[in-house]
């Protein structure tokens, strides 16, 4: 029997990766999205992250965020297998940005970071393949 995944762990695990097999990708999307703390909550899953400049980011608790994002496990693998753009999500309200038009455009420049940088990392199809697995989505080979 496995236990479902929370999209917390899957980030957490992607950054990790992104940070030890592409590190200029993990910069380029902390130095995007900084100086910013931004609030994701996919389902009933929320982690609230401050990102820096200096290519780090910790986990925070009792911060106001700049950015707020609210979305689903689907919409977040349609996203991560090409299969919708955010300004689809967005419009078909399957993604909620809460925040300053700068920190949207911030939000957008950092993601788009890591996606870059979540396709050439090796380690990350295996990664997303567990969170598919272990989250009751479909198995699709999409990275």
């Amino acid at each position: 029997m496995t236990t479902e995944k929370r999209f917390s762990d899957f980030l957490a695990e992607s950054f990790a990766v992104l940070r030890r097999e592409l590190p200029h990708a993990y910069e380029e999307m902390c130095r995007r999205l900084a100086p910013r703390a931004v609030a994701i909550t996919v389902d009933d899953d929320t982690v609230c992250l401050r990102f820096e400049r200096a290519a780090a980011l910790t986990v925070i608790a009792h911060q106001r965020p700049a950015l707020s994002v609210r979305t689903t496990r689907a919409a977040i693998l349609a996203l991560v297998d090409a299969q919708s753009t955010l300004l689809e999500a967005v419009l078909a309200e399957q993604l909620q940005l809460r925040g300053h038009p700068d920190d949207v455009l911030g939000f957008y420049d950092g993601l788009m970071a890591y996606l870059h940088g979540a396709v050439r990392a090796p380690s990350f199809p295996q990664l997303l393949q567990s969170y598919r697995l272990n989250s009751g989505a479909p198995r699709e080979e999409a990275i």
